[in-house]
């Protein structure tokens, strides 16, 4: 009886909570792996006017935009006109370039700063509730003054 009660009860139970175990070990790390390559690259939009490789052209360029950052990225000049990390907010300052006439670009981005993508989910959720151009405008003003000062550190 005891035997029967040992192969039929303990020994299934045992292997249950060792299965369980494991189990919840493997779920644990692939949950740390997972949490360590949010935090290192973070997923962010950018509104790219253009790429030159020529400094004369870039600068006659600019002079028809208002609101710009410009990064240099392997010999070639990137010409931003804002960022975002909400698809919502993407649209949103794509349109609004769109209805002033400005042909723009959507360039997906890994932002590897953390105090940048704190800012930026900030400025989002104040995008987020603005709809008035000049609004959004002086939010996405804001949003490259933050990537001058602590991307480009300028």
């Amino acid at each position: 009886m005891k035997k029967k009660f040992l192969r039929s009860v303990v020994i299934p139970l045992l292997f249950a909570i060792c299965l369980g175990f494991y189990g919840a070990k493997i779920a644990y790390e692939f949950y740390k792996l997972k949490t360590v390559v949010t935090e290192v690259s973070h997923n962010a939009y950018a509104i790219q006017y253009g790429v030159y490789t020529n400094p004369e052209t870039l600068t006659s360029i600019l002079s028809d935009l208002d609101n710009y950052v410009v990064s240099l990225e392997d010999g070639k000049y990137y010409v931003y006109l804002g960022f975002t990390t909400n698809y919502k907010n993407l649209s949103k300052i794509r349109n609004m370039y769109k209805n002033l006439g400005t042909e723009v670009y959507v360039r997906e981005l890994y932002i590897d700063n953390q105090e940048f993508v704190n800012s930026l989910e900030q400025y989002d959720i104040l995008l987020d509730s603005v709809n008035v151009e000049e609004d959004i405008v002086s939010v996405n003003k804001s949003i490259l003054s933050s990537y001058d000062e602590i991307i480009l550190g300028k």
